[in-house]
């Protein structure tokens, strides 16, 4: 019998599209600062604007995700093996979909704007009212061959996406 070794750790940073969207709204701000009060307002205000907002954007971004053979943790949450469900990548469409409508809001969701594909884990723990969770990362495959728990979920629309339903269909 194989067992399962892999590990994965992830912290969800933000991509650089979003620090430089930081780093152009302190611009801008502090460029229109400078029409009312002096270079060295305008630039200390815009300094402090990069500061604040991006020390905001490294703590959105700073949560972590662990997954070890039996064990999730997203952020301040985990699973252990009695719990942990199947585990299913989603690819950018599932994703999208599962995040819409389509899912459940009684769900657990740790996800973040930047990333957008993740995992679905199974709660199997009847007495919980969660049913599953949206856990986002970028490395969705990695993540599930870690946990372990892997195959189809209940509810293949969800996991398949749009597409596959209109394919479906036809």
């Amino acid at each position: 019998m194989k067992t399962n070794n892999a590990h994965h750790r992830e912290r969800l940073v933000a991509s650089g599209l979003w620090w430089g969207a930081v780093g152009l709204v302190a611009a801008t701000i502090g460029w229109l600062l400078l029409v009312a009060t002096s270079p060295a307002v305008a630039g200390g205000l815009a300094l402090l604007i990069l500061v604040v907002a991006g020390a905001g954007l490294w703590r959105y971004g700073s949560l972590l995700v662990v997954a070890e053979p039996g064990r999730l943790r997203a952020g301040d949450a985990h699973l252990e093996a009695p719990d942990l469900g199947e585990v299913v990548a989603l690819d950018p469409a599932a994703w999208r979909a599962a995040l819409s409508r389509a899912g459940t809001d009684r769900a657990f969701l740790l996800t973040r704007p930047w990333i957008d594909r993740g995992v679905r884990v199974e709660v199997a723990d009847p007495a919980d009212p969660t049913p599953y969770w949206l856990v986002s990362t970028r490395r969705p495959d990695a993540l599930t061959r870690a946990v372990g728990h892997t195959g189809p979920a209940p509810d293949e629309r969800i996991i398949d996406g749009p597409e596959a339903r209109d394919e479906g269909d036809a």
